[in-house]
């Protein structure tokens, strides 16, 4: 993932909220983290909380999503269908 970068507008249009986007940003520098406009993804996965690196994964693409199973593995699933670029992956659900 180090080659590919991604942008707080990539973040907004794979379901982020832009307020949270731009308050995240902001306390980042005021810590004295300023990052680029686009950024390596593995460096916003750095800086980001375990609780929103959804929305990092969501603006990648990479086939993560959430589903509820009935412990036989069949079940339905919800994700983020928005996106662009090449890829395929397969969804890891809970429920």
């Amino acid at each position: 993932m180090a080659d590919r970068v991604i942008t707080a507008d990539d973040v907004v249009r794979a379901g982020a909220c832009a307020d949270g986007v731009r308050k995240r940003l902001r306390r980042l520098a005021s810590s004295g983290c300023v990052l680029a406009a686009a950024v390596p993804i593995d460096q916003a996965l750095s800086v980001v909380p375990a609780d929103e690196r959804s929305y990092v994964l969501a603006a990648i693409n990479d086939g993560n999503g959430n589903g509820d199973g009935d412990g036989d593995g069949y079940g339905n699933g919800y994700g983020n269908g928005n996106g662009y670029g090449d890829g395929n992956g397969n969804g890891n659900g809970y429920g």
